[in-house]
C-alpha cells in the first residue's frame, strides 16, 4: 500500500504543481538524461530560453516526427528580413550524445515552452512497462479482482454473523415464551 501510494505521488503529484511529465525513450541525451528517465518540464516563456536549455518539443512537420523530442537549445538567432519567421527568435537544437545539431530551424509555437527542470534516472521504465497489456493486468486488474473478492467475501462473512445472531436471538425468545 505505502508503494502504490509513492507510486502515485510521484506521478501525479508533479502535474498538480505545473509540471509536464515525459519518458525518455532514446539515448541522444546521455549521459545527461539515460534512457528510462521522466523529465518534469516547467512552462515558461519563450523569451526566457537561452542557449543550453533543455526543452520538450515537436519537430517541425516536415520532419515527420511526431513524438515530443527532449534536447539541448544549441543555437539561438533572429531570422532575416524576407522570411516567414521575420525577427523571431529561431531555435536550433542537439542531443548531448549527438555528434551533430538536429537537422531544423524552428520557431516555437506559442509564447510558453516546456523546459527540463527535474529528472529522475530510471523511473520511466515504470511508465514504459504500464504500456504494455499484460503488464497492466498484472498491476491493475489481478490487484482489483483481489480486492472485489475480499470485499464479497468480508460483507458474506458480515451478513452471515448478523442472520446467526438474529436466528439465535429468535430462539431465545421462542424458548422464553414456551417456558411457563
Amino acid at each position: 500500500m505505502i508503494m502504490a501510494f509513492a507510486l502515485a505521488t510521484i506521478m501525479v503529484l508533479p502535474t498538480l504543481l505545473g509540471f509536464e511529465r515525459y519518458v525518455i525513450v532514446s539515448g541522444s541525451m546521455e549521459p545527461t538524461l539515460p534512457v528510462g528517465s521522466v523529465v518534469y518540464d516547467e512552462v515558461v516563456p519563450v523569451d526566457d530560453l537561452e542557449v543550453g536549455d533543455i526543452i520538450t518539443f515537436v519537430p517541425p512537420p516536415e520532419y515527420g516526427i511526431s513524438d515530443p523530442v527532449t534536447h539541448r537549445i544549441a543555437r539561438i538567432a533572429i531570422a532575416d528580413e524576407g522570411t516567414d519567421a521575420a525577427g523571431e527568435r529561431i531555435f536550433r537544437t542537439q542531443g548531448d550524445n549527438n555528434p551533430d545539431m538536429d537537422p531544423w530551424l524552428m520557431v516555437l509555437d506559442g509564447p510558453d515552452q516546456g523546459r527540463v527542470a527535474h529528472h529522475i534516472p530510471y523511473v520511466g521504465y515504470v511508465y514504459m512497462a504500464l504500456q504494455v497489456g499484460w503488464v497492466q493486468l498484472l498491476v491493475i486488474g489481478i490487484p482489483a479482482v483481489a480486492l472485489i473478492v475480499y470485499i464479497v467475501v468480508t460483507l458474506w462473512r458480515v451478513s452471515g454473523d448478523a442472520v446467526r445472531e438474529e436466528h439465535a436471538r429468535e430462539t431465545v425468545e421462542t424458548d422464553q415464551k414456551v417456558v411457563p
